[in-house]
């Protein structure tokens, strides 16, 4: 779904207001509704080892990672440990399976495997910041959510017809409830589903 499919919950509230910055701020609202929530889960496609202790992650187009909640390598499910653990354990135990990353992008395995085998991350994602779109499923279940942060962050622009600095905080809140609900029934698996990501051709 493209942010300009937004218009209709966004618009009303800030009439005038041009298509570019409201994209924009619908953008910038799903960013931090999914960072916030980790409720957008995806299965990432599987990354072959090459030998060495590093997988860079490909996240599917127009997302970007926010946290790696599990990964498999090979037939093993490997724990995810904290970063500075991770480097801990990796001059210390090297021989013990786990995986960690410094970036968020690329894991770091250890014990270093043999080429060939699939690892595959389980991750919360989000939008990128260049993202025109926005997976269709997402969209419709949490498109009034985003749409309050929208309008909270629009009506915040200084000096504009449809400025509303009194108005803001009133969607402000209803974001936040709604970021606080989604949050709290994902982290008890009420929404922990995963979706594998679909594959991308070149």
């Amino acid at each position: 779904m493209k942010w300009s499919d937004f218009s209709p919950y966004v618009l009303p509230y800030v009439t005038g207001c041009p298509d570019p910055v409201l994209e924009q701020h619908v953008k910038l609202a799903a960013i931090e509704f999914f960072r916030r929530t980790l409720s957008y889960r995806l299965v990432l496609d599987p990354v072959v080892t090459d030998g060495t202790a590093l997988v860079a992650l490909d996240p599917p187009a127009q997302t970007q990672i926010i946290k790696i909640k599990s990964v498999t390598v090979g037939e093993s499910d490997f724990p995810m440990v904290e970063t500075t653990h991770g480097m801990e354990l990796s001059r210390t135990f090297p021989g013990r399976e786990f995986v960690f990353t410094q970036d968020g992008r690329t894991l770091v395995v250890y014990p270093i495997q043999r080429s060939g085998l699939e690892v595959v991350a389980d991750a919360a994602v989000a939008p990128s910041i260049t993202s025109s779109t926005l997976d269709d499923a997402q969209a419709m279940q949490h498109m009034q959510n985003i749409a309050h942060g929208a309008v909270a962050s629009i009506k915040r622009i200084p000096g504009q017809p449809f400025s509303d600095l009194a108005g803001s905080p009133v969607h402000q809140a209803m974001f936040e409830a709604r970021v606080s609900t989604v949050a709290a029934n994902h982290s008890r698996g009420v929404m922990a589903a995963k979706m594998r990501s679909f594959p991308k051709f070149l």
